[in-house]
C-alpha cells in the first residue's frame, strides 16, 4: 500500500510562542497581533482549532460545494462562513494591542494539488515542528495540525489540498512570517480562496461604530450595497456588543465593524474597535498576491485594502460617485491614505480554461494509465477516442479556438500551407 501523508505524522509538542513584531513607532499600522470576529469564536483545545472539523465517530455533515475559482481543480469546499467553523474556548487569554492602530491578516486559506503535501508538510515541521493527525477539514478525509491554528487537509475527491492559516496562530507569529508562506504556496500553484484583514483601534476615540451606523442610516454606504447592525444591549441599555455588518457573507467582500473590548469582555465599550474585512474567491488570491509580494509595505498595503473595500460618501442625490464627496468622519478616518480598490478578475478565456482542465484532470490521468500500459500518451489517446463522433454544440472553447485557429493561418506564410491561400 502506498505510502500516505498521515503515516508519518508523530505526536509532539506545541511549537513556541513566536515575538511579537511591533512594527517602526510612528507606523499608521503598527505590527501586533489582531484578533477574531465576534461571528468566529475561538477553537477549544478539544476540537484542535480545525476548520469545520466533522463530528466525533461520524462523518462529515453533508452540505452543497461549489466550485472552485480554479477551474485547474474542480470542486473545492465552500468559501467557508466564518462563525461556523470553531467551538468557543474560554482558556483563551486574549491579548489587548497597545493604544494606536495596527493591523495583521485574521486568516489566510489556501488550495492546491495534493501532490503537493509531502513538501508543505516538510516546509510546516522545519519551521514549526513535528504535528499531530487529525480528521482534515469537511470534504476531507485527512489531515494534520499544528497548534494552533495550521490546518492541512487532503484526500479530497478532486485531489486538492487545503492549508488554513488561522487567527489564533497569526496572532502569536510576526505577520511577515506567514506571508512568506503565502508567497512559496503561490509559487507552486497554490490559489488563495480567502483572507480576512483586520485593522484595530485602541483608545483613540474614533467611535467607528458610530459614525458608520449614523452613515449607513443616512443612505451615505457606498461598493457594499447592504447593512445590518447586530448589537446587543441589557433592558438598563448597558452594551453587550457593538456589531455592524457591512455587505452579504455570501459576496466576494464584506465588512464587519464591532467592538472587540466587549466582544472579549477586556475593555469597555469604545476602547477597542475593529474594523475586518473578509475577500474570497477570485479578490482573495489578488490580495493574497499583493500582500505576499508587499515587502516593507506589507501593514500599509493592508491598510489600503480594508479601507478600499467600503465608502461613505455624502447623500446628496447623484448617482456618480466623482458628485458625491466622502462624509468628513471617513474623510478623517482614511487620512491622506489612497485606499486600494478590488475589481473582480475578468474571466478566463474559454479555450485556455479548457486546455487547463484537460491537463490537470484527464491529462494527468492518461499519462499515468500509459505509463501503466508502457505506451506512449498519444497511443492510449487514440485508442479511447476511437469510435467517437465530434461534438457539435458550440462554446466559448470552440468559438475561440477556431478564431485562433484563423489567427494563425492568417500570419502563417503561404509556403507553410503547401498550396494557395486562396484555395484553402
Amino acid at each position: 500500500m502506498a505510502k500516505t501523508p498521515s503515516d508519518d505524522l508523530r505526536a509532539g509538542g506545541q511549537p513556541g510562542q513566536a515575538r511579537e513584531d511591533r512594527g517602526p513607532d510612528g507606523s499608521p499600522c503598527a505590527r501586533v497581533p489582531a484578533r477574531r470576529s465576534p461571528s468566529e469564536p475561538r477553537p477549544s483545545l478539544a476540537s484542535g482549532g480545525e476548520a469545520e472539523r466533522r463530528p466525533e465517530g461520524g462523518p462529515a455533515r453533508w452540505e452543497p460545494e461549489e466550485l472552485s475559482p480554479d477551474p485547474s481543480v474542480g470542486f473545492n469546499p465552500r468559501s467557508v462562513t466564518p462563525g461556523i467553523e470553531n467551538q468557543p474556548n474560554p482558556e483563551k487569554v486574549n491579548q489587548i494591542p497597545p493604544a494606536g492602530m495596527s493591523s495583521r491578516p485574521d486568516w489566510i486559506r489556501l488550495i492546491g494539488l495534493e501532490s503537493q503535501v509531502p513538501w508543505l508538510m516538510d516546509r510546516l515541521r522545519a519551521d514549526y515542528g513535528e504535528c499531530v493527525p487529525h480528521s482534515g477539514a469537511k470534504f476531507f478525509r485527512a489531515g494534520a495540525l499544528w497548534h494552533p491554528g495550521i490546518l492541512v487537509s487532503w484526500g479530497h475527491k478532486s485531489e486538492i489540498a487545503m492549508i488554513d492559516l488561522q487567527g489564533s496562530r497569526l496572532a502569536c507569529t510576526p505577520v511577515e512570517e506567514f506571508m512568506q508562506l503565502s508567497f512559496e504556496l503561490l509559487k507552486r500553484g497554490f490559489r488563495c480562496t480567502r483572507i480576512d484583514l483586520a485593522v484595530d483601534h485602541v483608545d483613540l476615540g474614533i467611535d467607528l461604530h458610530k459614525h458608520a451606523l449614523a452613515s449607513c442610516k443616512a443612505g451615505e454606504l457606498c461598493k457594499l450595497r447592504t447593512y445590518s447592525d447586530d448589537s446587543e444591549f441589557k433592558a438598563d441599555g448597558t452594551p453587550l456588543r457593538y456589531l455592524l455588518k457591512l455587505g452579504k457573507r455570501t459576496s466576494p467582500i464584506c465588512a464587519r465593524i464591532y467592538d472587540k473590548g466587549l466582544e472579549t469582555k477586556t475593555l469597555p465599550a469604545g476602547q477597542w474597535e475593529r474594523f475586518e474585512v473578509e475577500f474570497k474567491d477570485d479578490r482573495a488570491n489578488e490580495v493574497c498576491m499583493a500582500l505576499a509580494d508587499a515587502g516593507d509595505k506589507l501593514h500599509e498595503l493592508l491598510w489600503g485594502y480594508v479601507i478600499g473595500a467600503v465608502e461613505f460618501r455624502v447623500a446628496n442625490g447623484r448617482s456618480e460617485f466623482a458628485r458625491r464627496p466622502f462624509t468628513k468622519w471617513w474623510e478623517r478616518y482614511i487620512g491622506q491614505t489612497t485606499p486600494l480598490r478590488c475589481p473582480p478578475q475578468p474571466s478566463r478565456s474559454g479555450y485556455i480554461q479548457w486546455k487547463e482542465w484537460f491537463r490537470e484532470s484527464a491529462g494527468r490521468r492518461l499519462i499515468q494509465l500509459a505509463n501503466i500500459f508502457e505506451c506512449r500518451p498519444s497511443e492510449l489517446f487514440y485508442e479511447l477516442i476511437d469510435g467517437l463522433e465530434p461534438a457539435f454544440t458550440e462554446t466559448s472553447c470552440t468559438i475561440e479556438a477556431r478564431e485562433m485557429h484563423s489567427n494563425r493561418r492568417e500570419a502563417m506564410p503561404t509556403a507553410a500551407f503547401g498550396c494557395d491561400r486562396n484555395t484553402l
